[in-house]
């Protein structure tokens, strides 16, 4: 196989303009914004949304150009660098469209169109409005390159861009110390997993000798699997070249790109940013953690997914699990409206991680998808409450010590906002994975998945594997617990601050503005399980899971760990019944979780509530997300801080005292150097032309030719002789 011939350059299509489109759309609004945001009418509002809904409309057309039809590849020869032997390397660019591309265009210009919408209610009194939508731009536009292109260079580039343009959002009150130190916060942990995903993209080029997605897809499925590791043969630029690479090197090679998931998409141990990222504006949050940045360390790991062995693929299971369970737990106690749907959506996103692991590729994305949209629907709305907060508040001349987003300061909120309720409990039942909501539909499908997984894993008498699943299992009652504490605190009971709930509302017949409403009915509505599978009930027969299953988006099937991936996909064909018991005991579990928060505080007064503190060691514990950041701090940030000081006072007080005062010393040697030179050096060589001068003139005189003169030098010599003869 000639690798110049799997990069060669593909002709664009109408699709491949339309998608270049939605690419630039928004990248125009973000400049036009920045430039003549403060001068156009309305700030440039009706910019950014306009670009929005058009982006949606092409995205639609798209998806219905796409989705199960056929997929569309442009390419074009990017840049070349020579290689040895004379010859040129070839870097291209291209647009890849197939269903999971058109898919996730279609949520991410989706919810970006939804957020900004929202955002002219919550955001309309900000000073900095238009830069606002302007970074919304920009992000919308770095997300969209990162589905778009087909290529790890390029999809890394775009990478980088989502991180800086989500460091600009999460520290968009940069007025606000706490929003700078979440924003460099944010940007710093990502860079750590970025680390790791540069290493692995250069380790598949080293040996690959392309970062073509599908290029590197077509090597992988021709190469073979020795007892030494994976062996590839394929021509470059004429030659032959040979690739031998050890399980262990192809192993930590996969682990370097799902390195970028795990700083990206908020895996342990880099989780630690995602909680403070709320510092934000809310409908940044909505528009972090629900569809863009947090996904796309999911998209990367679906997009390579042939390169993962074994070992890494279940170096992912055990990771996602972790994360799973600890975002569930640490979500257990928060009383930050915004801080428990972090930490959910923390949880949420090891959930998705874990299904990539344990095979799961299409119930990870399913997962993604209908994620998207119920905690789009949960942020917003927990948006809708802040704001409602800071209107009662404001009204009613409370001390600024008033958290407006602390849930225990709110109660009886369904009475005054039922709008806001029940588009917030339809989110609410999908997060839980209640029958008849999508995340019932989403969250099965990876339960079902992992435990095929580990049937397959644990053939060899190794029960461990086991584990995994499990702890999917509990994740869910504890998700339903603290989703259902959520609610408890925030819409039952009665309105616990010393004025009437219905200072809350915008007017006295009307809840929330129009703006913002708008988007959360929608996306609650969508939150429904019949909009991704007719039969509710069913995850099997879901359009979404059979448009982005393997077979469908990789109809060769390369993969690296293919026998693995056969394995689980019979086992879960096999397991029917096991099916009905997963689907059951999830619901049950789903209930069960609802039932005990329900149980716990419904008979505490309001006084309790309002005044309520973690008091276990465990509650603790969760409160403080198992005391990771102070633990971080004093390991890495701690040492790195006075080591950083260490060297600060080195260079102060040694290299710049040495420096200093070296070059005082180095001045007054110069001009003891200088006067050497001038005095004695250039004085010498004055005075040897002084000399013979001098000697010349004396002896120009002594021949003046005057006879007088030669008698007194006569008489003078003769004196002198006399002299010498009587002393000596």
């Amino acid at each position: 196989m000639e690798l110049s011939e799997l990069l060669q350059p593909l002709a664009a299509t109408s699709q491949t303009a339309t998608a270049l489109a939605v690419l630039l759309l928004p990248l125009l609004s973000f400049v036009g914004l920045s430039l003549f945001g403060e001068r156009l009418p309305r700030r440039g509002d009706w910019l950014g949304i306009g670009v929005a809904a058009l982006s949606v409309a092409l995205s639609g057309w798209l998806f219905a150009q796409t989705w199960n039809n056929a997929a569309f590849h442009s390419r074009i020869v990017w840049f070349r660098l020579p290689s040895l032997g004379g010859a040129f390397t070839d870097f291209t660019a291209g647009v890849l469209l197939d269903n999971l591309t058109v898919l996730m265009l279609v949520i991410v210009t989706f919810i970006s169109l939804l957020v900004q919408l929202f955002s002219v209610g919550y955001m309309h009194a900000d000073k900095g409005y238009s830069r606002y939508f302007a970074y919304l731009g920009l992000f919308t536009f770095s997300m969209i390159g990162i589905v778009l292109v087909d290529n790890l260079l390029l999809l890394f580039m775009f990478w980088e861009l989502v991180g800086f343009s989500s460091y600009l959002l999460i520290g968009f009150w940069f007025e606000r110390p706490a929003a700078i130190a979440a924003s460099k916060k944010a940007f710093l942990v990502n860079r750590i997993g970025d680390m790791g995903l540069l290493l692995g993209l250069f380790a598949f080029y080293t040996y690959f000798r392309t970062f073509d997605l599908e290029a590197l897809r077509a090597l992988i499925g021709t190469g073979n699997w020795t007892e030494e590791g994976f062996v590839l043969t394929y021509a470059l630029n004429g030659q032959p070249w040979l690739v031998e690479m050890p399980t262990v090197l192809l192993t930590f090679a996969g682990l370097g790109l799902f390195m970028g998931c795990v700083g990206k998409s908020a895996q342990f141990p880099l989780q630690v940013w995602l909680p403070d990222a709320m510092q934000g504006p809310t409908p940044v949050s909505a528009l972090i953690h629900a569809a863009t940045m947090v996904a796309a360390g999911v998209y990367l790991l679906a997009r390579c997914y042939a390169f993962f062995t074994v070992d890494a693929l279940t170096v992912m299971a055990v990771v996602g699990a972790i994360t799973a369970l600890v975002g569930a737990v640490a979500a257990l106690t928060q009383y930050d409206i915004k801080a428990v749907l972090a930490f959910s959506t923390i949880s949420q996103l090891g959930y998705m991680v874990m299904g990539m692991g344990t095979g799961s590729h299409d119930a990870s994305l399913f997962h993604l998808t209908t994620h998207a949209f119920f905690k789009a629907a949960l942020f917003l709305n927990a948006g809708i409450i802040i704001h409602a907060m800071h209107r009662g508040l404001h009204h009613t001349h409370q001390p600024d010590s008033v958290d407006p987003q602390d849930i225990r300061n709110m109660g009886g909120l369904r009475k005054a906002m039922p709008l806001t309720f029940y588009t917030y409990l339809l989110a609410a039942a999908a997060l839980v994975g209640l029958p008849l909501f999508s995340g019932f539909l989403s969250k099965d499908a990876i339960l079902s998945g992992s435990w095929a997984w580990a049937q397959a894993m644990s053939a060899n008498g190794n029960g461990l594997y086991y584990i995994v699943p499990v702890i999917g299992f509990a994740v869910v009652l504890l998700t339903a617990f603290y989703m259902g504490r959520h609610m408890w605190f925030m819409f039952f009971g009665s309105f616990r601050l010393p004025f009437d709930v219905r200072e809350l509302r915008v007017s006295v017949g009307q809840e929330v503005e129009r703006v913002m409403a708008l988007p959360v009915v929608l996306l609650a509505v969508l939150s429904l399980g019949v909009f991704f599978s007719l039969n509710p009930f069913s995850f099997s027969n879901s359009w979404v899971l059979q448009g982005i299953s393997l077979p469908q988006l990789a109809a060769d099937g390369t993969q690296l760990a293919a026998d693995l991936l056969r394995a689980v996909a019979l086992q879960d064909e096999a397991n029917h019944t096991v099916h009905l018991v997963i689907g059951l005991l999830s619901a049950a579990l789903g209930v069960a979780g609802i039932g005990l928060a329900i149980g716990r505080y419904k008979s505490k007064p309001s006084g309790a509530l309002l005044q309520e503190q973690p008091q276990s060691a465990f509650a603790r514990l969760s409160f403080n997300h198992f005391y990771l950041d102070p633990l971080y701090a004093k390991v890495f940030v701690q040492p790195t801080v006075f080591l950083s000081r260490g060297l600060y006072r080195l260079d102060k007080r040694v290299i710049d005292f040495t420096l200093d005062y070296g070059s005082k010393w180095l001045v007054v040697l110069a001009k003891i150097v200088g006067g050497f030179d001038k005095f004695i050096v250039d004085g010498g060589v004055w005075l040897l032309s002084a000399l013979p001068r001098l000697f010349g003139r004396i002896g120009r005189g002594l021949q003046n030719g005057k006879v007088q003169s030669y008698y007194a030098y006569s008489l003078f010599g003769f004196i002198l002789i006399i002299l010498y003869i009587i002393v000596f």
